[in-house]
């Protein structure tokens, strides 16, 4: 029995999951970087093993907020971007594009 309710809470975290993702792909924004911070590799201590970089933004309404890459993909999608960027989040698609 323990099994069963084992499965249905996983079912019902995936569910979330999946729904919470799906509402961020359907939001739409636009926002200036305020902050770019490279997370390195913790190593073997940690659970960490590649490099991260956070771009924190500020939206046009004064909301904040955050997405995390790995350094490599950040370096591919946002080679050169610096604070003060604009950002623009589109609906439908998973990260924000540099503007201008």
């Amino acid at each position: 029995m323990k099994g069963f309710f084992g499965a249905v809470a996983l079912v019902g975290l995936i569910g979330v999951v999946a729904l919470y993702r799906s509402w961020r792909k359907q939001q739409a924004w636009e926002g200036t970087v305020t902050r770019i911070e490279e997370k390195p590799a913790t190593g073997i201590d940690g659970l960490d093993l590649k490099d991260y970089v956070d771009v924190h933004y500020r939206k046009a309404d004064g909301r904040e907020g955050k997405f995390r890459l790995e350094k490599r993909k950040f370096e591919n999608l946002y080679f050169g971007l610096r604070e003060g960027d604009t950002l623009v989040k589109e609906s439908g698609e998973h990260f924000p594009r540099v503007e201008g």
